[in-house]
This record gives C-alpha cells, sequence and structure tokens, in this order.
C-alpha cells in the first residue's frame, strides 16, 4: 500500500531537481536531470513510498523479449 507523506516526499523531491535543472547557471544537462530522476523514482525513496506492490517504471513487455526500457544496465546511483 503506498504512504501518501512518502509519496508527496517523492514528488516534491522530484520538483526540486527540475527546479535545480531550469536555471541556465546550473550546467546540468538534460541528460543528467533525467538521470537522476530515473534514480530517484526506481530507487528505495520511491519503493518506501509506492510500498510492496510496486514493480517499477517498465512493466515486462508480453512477449518476454525485454529490452525495451531505456534504463542502463548497471544501476545508477540514487540523488543525494
Amino acid at each position: 500500500m503506498a504512504d501518501k507523506e512518502k509519496m508527496k516526499q517523492l514528488i516534491w523531491d522530484c520538483q526540486k531537481d527540475i527546479a535545480a535543472y531550469l536555471p541556465p547557471e546550473s550546467d546540468i544537462s538534460e541528460h543528467e536531470l533525467l538521470q537522476i530522476l530515473i534514480a530517484r523514482l526506481d530507487g528505495s525513496q520511491a519503493k518506501e513510498a509506492l510500498g510492496d506492490d510496486w514493480q517499477g517504471w517498465w512493466p515486462d513487455d508480453d512477449d518476454g523479449g525485454g529490452g525495451d526500457s531505456p534504463l542502463p544496465l548497471q544501476p545508477l546511483p540514487e540523488p543525494a
């Protein structure tokens, strides 16, 4: 079962990540921002917020072929 307060915190943290990217002087590339958001949304914070039934952002496809996920093969470090 999802935890309402942890979900709010997860959303707020993602908003902070995006806000840090927006100013031109941030020197954070679009690619880096996406890596940060993917790591946050697929990391322990999201798993805690969404509960035991969370399966990640990329469900298995029906043909079993896999490989459709844009996520890297190695896990990204979780944002601070």
